[in-house]
């Protein structure tokens, strides 16, 4: 697999996931009363947990789209493989938690905030893991 359309997957994995909890949010702050007149603390936990990796992502991307691509570089597959399980093994977890989040008997940042004590550790594998591909590379595609 090229490099190209290994990005090309893991953006389209990484936007999709990005999507149901964003518009779960913004449901939620649009109708009002769900997190009370704390609406703030939600997009301030929110945030830090998906829009860095997207923008990564995406910057990346808009730098290789006006670069010159001087050859196709390949992927280790296997290497490829462990990015696309990591990525979406973090953007079911982060999905569900929004999911979940009305089932359960905490305040609803109350969950929000203890769903940041493993989803942390998962965030870090897979944006170390996505450096291979967005981080590392882009310099050295040029």
């Amino acid at each position: 697999m090229t490099l190209k359309s290994s990005r090309n997957l893991l953006t389209l994995i990484w936007v999709v996931g990005f999507l149901p909890p964003f518009f779960i949010l913004a449901a939620r702050t649009y109708f009002g009363s769900y997190y009370g007149d704390n609406d703030k603390e939600a997009w301030s936990w929110f945030t830090p947990n998906i829009v860095p990796t997207l923008g990564v992502i995406i910057g990346t991307l808009a730098s290789s789209a006006v670069g010159k691509q001087t050859e196709e570089k390949t992927v280790d597959s296997f290497f490829f493989k462990l990015t696309v399980a990591l990525s979406i093994l973090y953007l079911t977890v982060f999905n569900l938690i929004f999911i979940l989040e009305p089932l359960s008997d905490s305040p609803p940042l109350e969950t929000l905030k203890r769903s940041s004590l493993f989803l942390g550790i998962a965030q870090g594998l897979v944006t170390s893991a996505l450096g291979a591909f967005f981080v590392r590379s882009a310099g050295a595609e040029n």
